[in-house]
């Protein structure tokens, strides 16, 4: 790789890193903005995420589509900022829960993009080296969100409420158009075009499917915790507002930093084995949580190490999807699986309220500790990779 290739991976990395955070900067402050304006449980734990993947579950397989058929996936990825620039603007003018939840629909754009971000990179990479560069598109992603997060807080106070931060959000998805804008990135595509059933052959692959809903089970459990974690810290653990954003933002930088770790794993012991190693860590960590609920700091640190191991989800899934299908048709199978990935921090998020109301935290935490164990036993069914 020369020089200008690695200023432009460079520059990708960086877009992703702002980009993302362009879209969770207030993940760990918008749900107590909900509650300030009146916003029913179900609402105020969807926020976090569940809302933000509503948009990708509706476009990801549409723009896979697109992507793969016209090799226009930088172009893609730069309308996506440019809409999550308008999303966060709408944010800081929405002076109720229905409108905040409307914009933050849209403002989830970066997240439902970040599989393109990472066949941008692994384009740019060898195929012997398609795990690492997975692992760094996404894990430069997942940084953002965790290093935009750890200043949420500070930053909430420095600028008087939570609409200085949807404006600062504004701003660093501006910085993630303009870092990608110059950047080539390899156009791979099919010269005869993409047919129905070449797209057809990817939706209804077995493998792709199981991969997608195995993941999706797992996530269900993973994302009802997170997207509950400021509202449970606030109002169980009554921690400050200022805590909640740093602890909340260690969670992301676990995910960053977890799926750096991650990649070179999947090189060397394969996909397969690597998910169901973290995975295993992550249940394993949740099932520990319930006899320990009484304390805050015990219900931090395993939901930390529980993040860590599951994170392993996002670089295999994008793994798995690049060894099953052709190269031009990348951004169709790892949207196919994200899309099971967005359905479950749809589900995730939306019932984590009413599970709180209805049976408690302990019931909460035993529901998505059972989800996540159903999902490392079906980890079983897929083939080594």
């Amino acid at each position: 790789m020369n020089r200008k290739s690695i200023w432009g991976v460079v520059l990708v990395l960086l877009s992703a890193f702002v980009g993302s955070a362009s879209g969770t900067l207030y993940a760990s402050t918008i749900s107590l903005h909900a509650e300030k304006l009146g916003a029913p449980h179900c609402i105020v734990t969807a926020l976090p995420m569940g809302f933000p993947s509503i948009i990708g579950l509706i476009i990801l397989l549409p723009v896979g589509i697109l992507a793969d058929r016209t090799g226009r996936r930088k172009q893609i990825v730069l309308a996506a900022m440019a809409v999550t620039i308008v999303a966060n603007v709408g944010l800081a003018f929405s002076n109720s829960w229905i409108t905040l939840s409307i914009w933050r629909i849209f403002s989830g754009l970066p997240f439902s993009f970040m599989p393109l971000y990472v066949v941008l990179v692994s384009f740019m990479f060898s195929e012997q080296k398609r795990g690492s560069a997975v692992s760094l598109a996404s894990g430069s992603g997942m940084l953002g969100m965790g290093v935009s997060q750890a200043l949420s807080g500070y930053l909430e106070n420095v600028m008087g409420g939570s609409v200085g931060l949807y404006y600062l959000a504004a701003v660093l998805a501006v910085l993630a158009f303009l870092f990608l804008l110059p950047v080539k990135i390899p156009v791979i595509k099919n010269p005869t075009g993409i047919s129905g059933k070449n797209i057809g052959a990817v939706i209804q692959n077995k493998a792709i499917i199981y991969i997608g809903i195995t993941l999706m089970i797992y996530l269900t459990g993973w994302y009802a915790i997170y997207g509950s974690f400021p509202v449970v810290q606030v109002n169980v653990f009554h921690t400050s507002g200022e805590l909640v954003s740093v602890i909340f933002a260690v969670i992301s930088v676990m995910l960053g930093l977890g799926t750096f770790i991650w990649g070179p794993v999947i090189d060397k012991i394969g996909a397969k084995k690597t998910l169901f190693i973290a995975l295993s860590i992550s249940a394993s960590a949740t099932f520990i949580m319930l006899p320990l609920l009484s304390s805050k700091w015990a219900y931090v640190l395993l939901f930390w190490l529980g993040t860590i191991g599951g994170v392993a989800g996002s670089p295999c899934a994008s793994f798995f999807a690049i060894k099953i299908v052709k190269p031009e048709l990348t951004t169709i199978g790892i949207n196919m699986i994200f899309m099971f990935v967005m359905l479950a921090g749809i589900i995730g998020g939306f019932i984590a309220g009413p599970l709180i109301a209805g049976i408690e935290l302990f019931g909460m935490i035993l529901v998505a500790a059972i989800l996540e164990l159903i999902g490392v036993v079906m980890l079983f069914g897929i083939s080594d990779m």
